[in-house]
């Protein structure tokens, strides 16, 4: 696809103009979506319950600990888990938001999960070739697709998205220290956001071979750069800063791995983990069940990163593959959400699908209307979803 096609907007209406106004028909689009299916299954359904009847599962886990902070030790109510797996940089937004609005907290999450996700389309512009077919699925998927229920009311993916947009276009506009910025919030947001150090890592090593150096060469050559120095350095300091912050707080630095065993999630091999839930196939009809569905999308999320391989987006590969592998060991748990909230996954998947006109129109079409039906399955407690 030429560059000429690939920026092309109504002769009328500026380049700038088109990438604001994409994203923000689709959010007006997504939450009208979104709306018709709570309708559809609340029993007294209005505009002013509609945020807080989109707030399941751990999204009220997140209100709590916007409005009260961390749980102490013993936890106050003396259950089992207490909120310490919960990464603080979304919850600490919102709750900035809400002081300064004096809106309600899920309120105040949902817009700022909005205007997130269309910030994520705007920077994701130059990563998506500048192609606005994809920009506009990318949007889609973001705003009113199938995954649009964890994207736009209170859970973290959202903001792991936008920043991991954010390290990869600083990355490609070879603004290596900005990129260790973006990344040390990304640590902060979830545990696999430190796993993004390696993609910063593999980006100074290609532009050290492009200036001809050698794997001899590449520690010293590093060594000479303070720029990127501190960037590989500062990009886990989000997540020792939350380590720092748990040990003062509850005497345990861990506590956000170790809390895990409230949720009876197990580790083991990943691969064991995958054949299980391949194989637990439904004991009547022909709707594969939540696991082999759980299975599925993590297929698909590692195929995807496969032609990020060939494709020789490496960093993004690398980065790919070990966010999808490493919560794999505690499960199949979740790895829908992880996988479409992954952004290098969503990223080539609208690339692939902006390919044709007719394939976009299709892609398009399904994204809205399956953006419907996922709503409808999140409202009534579907496991895949969760």
């Amino acid at each position: 696809m030429s560059d000429a096609l690939a920026v092309r907007t109504p002769r009328s209406l500026p380049l700038e103009a088109a990438l604001l106004a994409i994203p923000v028909a689709l959010a007006c689009a997504g939450l009208l979506i979104r709306f018709l299916a709570y309708a559809a299954t609340a029993d007294d359904p209005s505009i002013a319950s509609f945020a807080a009847g989109m707030c399941r599962w751990d999204c009220q886990w997140y209100v709590k600990l916007a409005e009260q902070g961390y749980d102490g030790f013993p936890t106050p109510t003396l259950i089992n888990a207490g909120n310490w797996a919960f990464f603080p940089l979304y919850p600490l937004l919102v709750g900035i938001v809400r002081a300064l609005t004096g809106l309600e907290t899920i309120v105040a999450a949902t817009g700022l999960s909005l205007l997130v996700c269309i910030a994520t389309a705007r920077v994701a512009w130059p990563l998506l070739g500048r192609n606005l077919r994809a920009y506009t699925l990318f949007s889609a998927f973001l705003l009113a697709g199938p995954f649009s229920i964890w994207f736009t009311t209170f859970y973290t993916e959202v903001l792991f998205l936008f920043l991991t947009v954010c390290v990869f276009a600083a990355l490609q506009a070879r603004r290596i220290l900005l990129a260790g910025v973006f990344a040390a919030l990304l640590s902060a947001t979830r545990i696999v956001g430190c796993f993004i150090v390696f993609a910063i890592l593999i980006k100074i090593w290609l532009r050290h071979r492009e200036a001809g150096g050698t794997w001899r060469d590449f520690i010293p050559a590093v060594l000479k750069r303070p720029d990127w120095l501190l960037a590989i350095f500062i990009a886990p300091l989000g997540l020792f800063a939350y380590m720092l912050f748990l040990h003062l707080h509850v005497g345990d630095a861990l506590a956000f791995s170790h809390v895990q065993r409230a949720w009876a999630r197990p580790t083991g091999n990943p691969l064991g983990f995958l054949w299980q839930a391949l194989t637990t196939f439904p004991a009547q009809g022909w709707i594969p069940t939540p696991p082999q569905q759980l299975a599925v999308a993590t297929l698909v999320g590692y195929a995807l990163a496969i032609v990020l391989l060939v494709r020789r987006q490496y960093a993004m590969a690398v980065y790919a593959l070990m966010c999808l592998t490493a919560p794999l060991f505690a499960g199949m748990a979740s790895m829908l959400r992880f996988t479409a909230g992954l952004a290098p996954i969503p990223l080539i998947l609208t690339q692939l699908l902006a390919s044709s006109r007719w394939l976009f129109a299709i892609a398009l079409l399904v994204f809205l209307a399956s953006g419907y039906f996922t709503t409808i399955g999140w409202l009534t407690e579907y496991l895949s979803l969760v």
